[in-house]
């Protein structure tokens, strides 16, 4: 898929050509501080093009009826080349280069945001590096940072206390257009309250090998241990827990197989285990999940080659982990 980013300073009449000449601008340019513009070695409305605004000010809260997702890549934060794309349900939203930030203002609902980093030399593809999945909550603000894990872009999702200290270094991206067709003017509702600092989460590890049959990921797919397993983890939560602000499940694979299938298989196994949670009742102001494929591996010293000696020693790093955020008993 090749990504055609309008240019909100340019005229020029041909925006694919300038969206290649920017992209090799921004592999090109070291981005250790956020830079407002670049200079380009094109004439007229191009030479210089501004890719950072205003900066960051804390915004106004919202209606019921909407729900704000802030994306947000921090200066010095990783060694990631050029511009971060972000995609919202697999639609263009922005490019982040180091201390931008972009807003967008959606229904409640579920959401999934990727990542993809825009390479030099690399043909556009036609999935994102990394996809998260988000529950978003009306009248309240999502935040997700641009993190680096094995060489790739992923947005994590970041506390709100974390996210506005880091936000006071950042501006608003404005070097491109949002595609995304969901995307609505955010419109103020309350007048905010202050945002107390979080607790840390507190993590609880399930076995994927007891949750789901091999390879599988879907609600057909679980096990009867299983269910079991996720009810008993509910029921400690609720009684170690008098308030839950936030429930993050992420889903993690064994290295056996392909990326991509260990990718998919990661981030289908979070959604199902958050879906779960979800539908029986276990009260959160904010769910969310995500799939960090094979890449943070419990053991290492497993075979790579499937045999049943393998997936025997691989069994802990299939696993789906669940953060939980709130004010313990």
């Amino acid at each position: 898929m090749s990504v055609c980013v309008e240019m909100k300073t340019a005229k020029s009449k041909n925006c694919q050509a300038l969206s290649i000449f920017l992209a090799g601008i921004f592999l090109a340019t070291p981005w250790v501080q956020a830079q407002t513009s670049i200079e380009t070695n094109q004439a007229g409305v191009n030479a210089r093009i501004d890719v950072l605004g205003s900066q960051f000010q804390p915004q106004a809260s919202l209606g019921s009826s909407q729900s704000r997702l802030v994306v947000y890549r921090t200066a010095g934060a990783d060694s990631l080349p050029g511009a971060t794309g972000v995609f919202v349900q697999g639609e263009y939203h922005t490019s982040l280069v180091p201390g931008g930030y972009s807003t967008l203002c959606l229904s409640p609902g579920n959401v999934e945001v990727g990542a993809r980093q825009f390479r030099v030399g690399r043909n556009a593809k036609d999935s994102q590096d990394t996809l998260t999945a988000l529950q978003l909550p009306g009248s309240q603000t999502q935040y997700l940072a641009v993190t680096e894990e094995s060489g790739r872009p992923v947005l994590r999702p970041v506390p709100a206390a974390q996210a506005l200290q880091d936000l006071r270094n950042t501006r608003l991206q404005i070097h491109t257009v949002s595609r995304v067709t969901r995307a609505q003017n955010c419109v103020a509702g309350a007048p905010a309250v202050a945002v107390a600092p979080p607790a840390a989460p507190q993590q609880f590890s399930l076995s994927g090998d007891t949750l789901f049959a091999f390879n599988k990921s879907d609600r057909a797919g679980v096990a009867s241990g299983g269910l079991s397993s996720l009810d008993n983890l509910m029921s400690r939560i609720r009684n170690e827990y008098s308030r839950i602000d936030r429930v993050h499940v992420v889903g993690h694979a064994d290295p056996l197989g392909s990326a991509a299938a260990n990718e998919r298989l990661s981030i289908e196994r979070a959604q199902t285990v958050r879906q779960y949670m979800q539908s029986a009742g276990l009260a959160s102001g904010d769910f969310s999940s995500e799939g960090n494929g094979s890449r943070d591996p419990v053991v290492t010293e497993c075979s790579r080659v499937i045999s049943p000696r393998s997936i025997a020693c691989n069994q802990p790093n299939r696993r789906v982990v669940v953060a939980v955020t709130g004010q313990r008993r």
